[in-house]
């Protein structure tokens, strides 16, 4: 969640995550669901094949 804070976009996607962190989508992706399953981030569909996600309001 760090490099979501830190972010200077509102939402992210897992490959932005990924490439930030330095890791492989897959492990981005898995991490940013279960942050969401914990509640501490939310997340949309952008289009058919991209998700955003955003933490939420405080």
């Amino acid at each position: 969640m760090t490099a979501m804070r830190e972010s200077e976009f509102p939402a992210v996607t897992a490959r932005w995550v990924a490439d930030t962190l330095g890791i492989e989508r897959p492990s981005a992706h898995r991490r940013l669901e279960e942050l969401h399953e914990d509640g501490r981030v939310e997340r949309g569909k952008f289009s058919s094949r991209v998700v955003i996600w955003w933490i939420p309001e405080e």
